[in-house]
């Protein structure tokens, strides 16, 4: 067992050491895509006095460039989502089921930062 044991920290390490020496490890992503989706109308009426504020959504934002969807995320706390992208153009989109509908915009991630953006869920209550 004594053997065994330093045999075993060596294989170890020498699977976790390997790869090509010429490849870069990974950076961590420097733009991409942050918001907040909501949802409303949340009360069939609305009246004066009587606020009924549209609400954080749950659910999953697809990313798209042209017509490909290039990443899908899940909102979380508070509605928000962020996704780290490429420079380039993007379309964002909540994905919703009928009767909802959803705002979809159309941003330009920079080479640096994150673009904020707002969508809205129509939830079809009337």
């Amino acid at each position: 067992m004594r053997r065994i044991l330093p045999l075993l920290v060596l294989a170890l390490a020498l699977v976790s050491c390997r790869g090509d020496a010429t490849e870069e490890p990974p950076s961590p992503a420097d733009s991409g895509i942050r918001g907040t989706v909501t949802a409303g109308p949340q009360c069939p009426v609305v009246q004066a006095g009587s606020p009924c504020p549209d609400a954080p959504w749950e659910g999953t934002v697809d990313i798209t460039m042209g017509t490909d969807v290039v990443a899908t995320v899940s909102t979380f706390d508070a509605g928000r989502f962020a996704v780290a992208l490429d420079p380039g153009t993007y379309g964002v989109r909540p994905r919703v089921e009928r009767p909802m509908t959803a705002s979809s915009v159309t941003v330009q991630v920079p080479g640096q930062g994150y673009v904020e953006v707002a969508l809205t869920v129509d939830t079809g209550i009337r």
